[in-house]
């Protein structure tokens, strides 16, 4: 059963239930905080976007979940509280491809509050704003990152989109603006979703998105994210893209990711075991380093970042 005061147990959310702007970025931020993305179940089974499973997953059992659910989950709660909320859907970019994908891979929440309409991103496997910000073009800041929203016509990729999207961006710490996704403004349904979905996970799709192993945490100094066999970390002014070096090392950031989430911490680091350390390796709690897939390019060296920094 769906529980407002469970829900906020969860997130450690000690606030009012009123549709305010206050309210509304105070959840954002617990939301964001509290629950890890993961894409656990996508690998070892069926993404379902209803209500009530996935309180149960999140809420209940104290797990993750990727954007779709989190967002999905996350609009309940916006509802039952009394916000005017809707889905949106993005294309996200894929830099080794140098284009957008070409279905929805990410969800986000657009709130009409205050005769404006607020953009909501609380579950993403990278750094982005968790906070609610005004849909309009600008740059604008959050926990010491840029960000900007801009028009972005005639853009490839996205084949199913009515009209011109608008797409997010975030300044790296080269000072370089790099786009995270872009989005239409035309509400959807989440069957829509739950459409991209089965499709992803089909026969007849080539993404291999649903076949990712994707763990990230949001802190409020910066972002952890672990991506197959690549270590991506964020902090204001500094990022780092590098392999693990090996299972226990992989353990020691999965751990991190799921700080409060011992049986997630367990299932991520069997999940790595067996996807990136060989026979021999495993028993000495090392992995090799697979090549990349094609097509892609190798991860840069950057200075290596221990468990304890964090």
């Amino acid at each position: 059963m769906f529980r407002l005061d469970s829900y906020a147990q969860r997130i450690g959310y000690a606030g009012p239930f009123t549709p305010t702007l206050d309210v509304l970025r105070d959840i954002c931020r617990a939301h964001a905080l509290s629950v890890p993305f993961e894409s656990l179940d996508a690998i070892e089974g069926r993404l379902v976007l209803e209500d009530d499973l996935l309180f149960d997953k999140v809420v209940a059992d104290r797990r993750g979940g990727a954007c779709f659910e989190n967002h999905t989950l996350f609009h309940r709660v916006l509802r039952e509280i009394g916000f005017d909320v809707s889905f949106l859907g993005a294309y996200m970019w894929r830099p080794h491809h140098n284009e957008y994908s070409r279905v929805f891979a990410h969800m986000l929440l657009k709130v009409r509050l205050e005769d404006a309409d607020w953009l909501v991103d609380v579950s993403f496997s990278h750094d982005t704003f968790i906070e609610p910000v005004p849909h309009a073009y600008g740059e604008f800041e959050q926990r010491g990152w840029s960000f900007r929203i801009a028009a972005a016509p005639g853009v490839e990729g996205g084949e199913g989109v009515e009209g011109d999207c608008d797409v997010v961006e975030r300044r790296g710490a080269d000072g370089q603006w790099v786009p995270l996704y872009k989005f239409g403004s035309e509400p959807r349904r989440v069957g829509e979703f739950q459409e991209c979905l089965d499709y992803l996970s089909g026969p007849d799709s080539r993404s291999q998105i649903m076949n990712t192993l994707i763990c990230a945490r949001t802190l409020p100094e910066g972002k952890l994210t672990v991506i197959n066999d690549l270590l991506i970390t964020s902090r204001p002014g500094e990022e780092s893209v590098r392999r693990l070096r090996d299972a226990e090392e992989a353990s020691s950031f999965l751990d991190l990711i799921f700080e409060g989430h011992a049986p997630l911490s367990a299932r991520a680091r069997r999940i790595w075991r067996e996807r990136f350390a060989q026979d021999g390796d495993r028993a000495a709690g090392k992995a090799p380093k697979p090549a990349a897939p094609a097509g892609t390019r190798a991860a840069p060296s950057a200075p290596a970042v221990a468990a304890s920094d964090w």
